[in-house]
């Protein structure tokens, strides 16, 4: 139970939430989702949402907007722009949500209709901002004479206006393209001109950048930055990339488990946070410990949000608890000067603090059977031995042609998806694959594992040549297991925890009680309980599903494992420990590691060597200190360059601006040129060949040597 002690003033607030309860009635009984929020958004402030997964933070937002349901607000008050929200009839919250508060959703994919061009969408948000509560079903569907062709030409141009403003290169020709035809970045684009099309007082955005590349997260930000600077737009910025919050935020709120734990300006929280929360999050992040030391995590898990709690939520988790703490009321305090609130009961987090201390198991000691810390992961690769995976000359290229008429008449259009690749991995090795979406990744890992044929090179394994996977013997194929990018899609629901780790077993002999045996002996070394071998995936949490499927990918012994995205969806808590499972699997199984990932704070931290790629061609390969400390590509170092920085008053990430080629229609010479701030004329004339510069190989015409 918590109460408040001291309030800020509220007043002046465009947004203000005060005792927020949000509750889910269900069959077990009632979900206490949002447990007494009380927050404030001045207008044209930036106020980042930050909290694990599953502390009420989605929920908090669509109950501002009255889009709680099938929960229902059951305590407090939400007043946006003088309205109260709670109170408001079904016409009064359609206003408000049209002409005061927009909100941009987590996965734009499910939010935009798949039947429609992007620009009908914005020209529709438009339009219905317009003319509230007018609009007819004809006149939606476009029937004569109850809609307007003029006017709906005149809606099109205007989101032509907004597509440009958020930054979707060639608006005019992107306008008429469905919501497939479009990437992730520029889908979410989409999404914030439909939020922006009624100038909102107020824009929510919920995890807009978790899915996105860094240059693309650059991009995306810098337009929120500097809308909010141009039109005096206030944003809630919902998300668990802290920097992010640092890159955009000016004051943080800090919920956990449906309350809040701190709020204050966000160079106080970074600096100074007084929560143990709070400091706990912040130590689970790679960019607060050295390069290959153990990370430090957060012992335990969010409580369930069902049933009446007494005392502070985080209390079972922390390690400065005291008995107050779990059974007596915690205050809410106001630290004075501007520097925010704080909830908790224990008298020291209110007095400065120089240096943070961890949580319990945070402090880097490494636990019975982990990596050593201070050591990088699986203690690194023998280079002297052979190559346990090798690509010689890799490439796969798709057509286009949607029949043989096309083919006939020479109109074949051509996907390069990956281009002339050599690579090679070595046993204890983690290679991280880095680039854009779309450049190629996913690709070439499918052609490592053999769902792909290459249509030029050779794949090799323990130096054999392997064609697909349909082609290779049982050994060949136990040897490398794969860890998709969304595992909760790639486990069957159908099948328990211990039906999904047995299925290869079962499809390689084992019997019954062996596999079962093996299973259990996986749950130990992914760190599960023997419980959740009956579990569904639908009664795990997101961290719990990644750990299975890696438990999966390892139950043949095989010697490397594809990871394509392991953690990009993860908060810093759960990643944490997703990444120190990794090492500790690979200092005790001795397993190679193809890491593809977009988040490069991780990649410095895990890797050994970094392969950069750009439109299907890899532009650097290297030692992942050499590359992270000197880059030499100009690609490489303007990847580097969008990682917003942590510290306060740090650089915040510069965006990389031009679009991607198409890979049907690639750049002549250096594929990178037109985006490069140091071409030169011979970039656009010759292709650039691979040179080896010291330990680093790269592809430029200009890289020093």
């Amino acid at each position: 139970m918590i109460t408040t002690m001291t309030e800020q003033p509220q007043d002046s607030a465009l947004l203000s939430v005060e005792n927020l309860h949000t509750r889910f009635r269900t069959s077990e009984g009632p979900v206490h989702a949002v447990e007494g929020v009380s927050m404030t958004v001045d207008e044209g402030e930036i106020v980042g949402l930050v909290g694990e997964s599953g502390c009420g933070k989605s929920v908090t937002a669509r109950s501002i907007v009255g889009l709680q349901d099938p929960g229902e607000v059951v305590r407090g008050s939400i007043h946006l722009d003088g309205m109260a929200v709670t109170d408001a009839t079904d016409r009064q919250l359609r206003r408000l949500r049209g002409d005061t508060v927009s909100m941009v959703f987590q996965d734009p994919t499910e939010t935009l209709n798949p039947v429609f061009d992007v620009g009908e969408q914005i020209a529709e948000s438009l339009k219905v901002h317009d003319q509230l509560d007018s609009q007819s079903l004809l006149e939606y569907l476009h029937v004569p004479p109850f809609s307007s062709r003029s006017e709906w030409h005149e809606y099109r141009e205007r989101a032509i206006e907004l597509m440009a403003q958020v930054g979707i290169a060639n608006p005019e020709d992107r306008v008429d393209a469905y919501p497939h035809e479009l990437s992730g970045g520029q889908r979410q684009r989409a999404g914030i001109a439909i939020a922006l099309a009624s100038d909102p007082d107020l824009l929510i955005a919920d995890e807009p950048t978790t899915a996105l590349d860094v240059t693309t997260q650059a991009q995306l930000l810098e337009r929120l930055r500097r809308h909010n600077a141009e039109r005096g737009t206030a944003i809630l910025l919902i998300t668990h990339d802290l920097g992010v919050v640092a890159d955009i935020c000016d004051r943080v709120v800090v919920m956990y488990a449906g309350e809040v734990m701190e709020t204050g300006p966000t160079e106080r929280i970074l600096e100074d946070p007084r929560h143990p929360y709070t400091k706990a999050l912040l130590d689970c992040l790679p960019q607060r410990v050295d390069r290959g030391d153990r990370l430090a995590t957060i012992e335990g898990s969010v409580p369930e949000p069902t049933g009446d709690r007494t005392g502070c939520p985080f209390a079972p988790r922390c390690d400065q608890a005291t008995a107050a703490c779990r059974d007596g009321e915690i205050s809410t305090v106001d630290l004075g000067d501007g520097r925010g609130t704080v909830t908790c009961g224990e008298s020291s987090t209110l007095e400065a603090h120089a240096a943070r201390s961890g949580m319990a198991a945070s402090d880097g000691a490494p636990e019975p059977g982990s990596a050593t810390s201070g050591s990088a992961p699986g203690g690194g690769p023998d280079r002297s031995t052979p190559p346990l995976v090798e690509l010689e000359g890799v490439s796969r290229r798709y057509s286009l042609a949607n029949g043989p008429i096309e083919r006939l008449l020479g109109t074949d259009d051509t996907l390069r998806a990956v281009d002339d690749v050599d690579l090679e991995i070595r046993a204890g090795e983690t290679l991280a694959l880095v680039g854009e979406s779309g450049c190629g990744k996913s690709t070439l890992a499918s052609l490592l594992t053999g769902l792909e044929a290459p249509t030029t090179g050779t794949v090799r394994i323990d130096g054999t040549p392997v064609g697909t996977a349909a082609d290779r013997d049982a050994d060949t194929l136990a040897d490398i297991g794969v860890v998709f990018q969304d595992p909760r899609s790639s486990l069957n629901p159908r099948l328990t925890v211990e039906q999904a780790i047995g299925e290869p077993l079962r499809s390689s002999g084992w019997d019954r009680s062996r596999r079962r045996d093996r299973v259990r002996e996986l749950l130990e070394r992914v760190g599960l309980a023997d419980r959740h071998a009956t579990s569904y995936p639908h009664e795990l949490s997101g961290g719990q599903v990644q750990r299975v499927a890696i438990a999966r990918a390892i139950a043949l012994e095989p010697s490397l494992v594809v990871l394509d995205e392991p953690v990009s969806a993860l908060d810093a808590s759960v990643q944490s420990r997703l990444l120190n499972v990794l090492a500790d699997l690979q200092a005790d199984l001795d397993l190679a590691y193809l890491f593809i990932s977009h988040d490069l704070t991780v990649v410095e931290h895990i890797a050994d060597r970094v392969a950069v790629m750009y439109l299907g061609e890899l532009m650097e390969v290297g030692p992942a200190d050499r590359v992270f400390d000197c880059p030499t590509h100009p690609y490489t170092r303007a990847l580097l360059e969008a990682i917003p920085s942590l510290d306060p008053g740090g650089s915040t990430g510069t965006s990389l601006e031009g679009d991607r080629p198409s890979p049907v229609d690639p750049p002549s010479g250096c594929v990178f040129r037109n985006r490069c701030p140091m071409a030169e004329p011979k970039c656009a004339e010759t292709d650039p060949d691979q040179r080896q510069l010291g330990p680093v190989r790269a592809k430029c015409h200009i890289a020093p040597d």
